[in-house]
């Protein structure tokens, strides 16, 4: 005796085929890999632009050290009794 397929068998089996036929289709060739080529030359970013600090105010911060603060004054000893 045979068993009987019922309708959503059919459906995900038409499903199935057709997603195969489109990834068989779509994944073949994906074309040229555009990284580092002769006319878009890689160009390291800006990093003036991405911190917000301009390199020229940087390089003259460097030369500028702040005043070390004063040492604690030390605790006070203990009361004796």
């Amino acid at each position: 005796m045979a068993r009987k397929e019922h309708a959503s068998v059919a459906t995900m089996k038409t499903r199935a085929t057709i997603l195969m036929l489109l990834l068989g289709a779509c994944g073949g060739h994906h074309g040229t890999l555009r990284v580092d080529s002769p006319v878009t030359p890689y160009q390291k970013p800006d990093i003036s632009e991405i911190t917000g600090i301009d390199e020229d105010d940087a390089a003259s911060d460097e030369g500028e050290k702040p005043a070390a603060a004063p040492a604690p004054a030390p605790a006070p000893a203990p009361a004796k009794k």
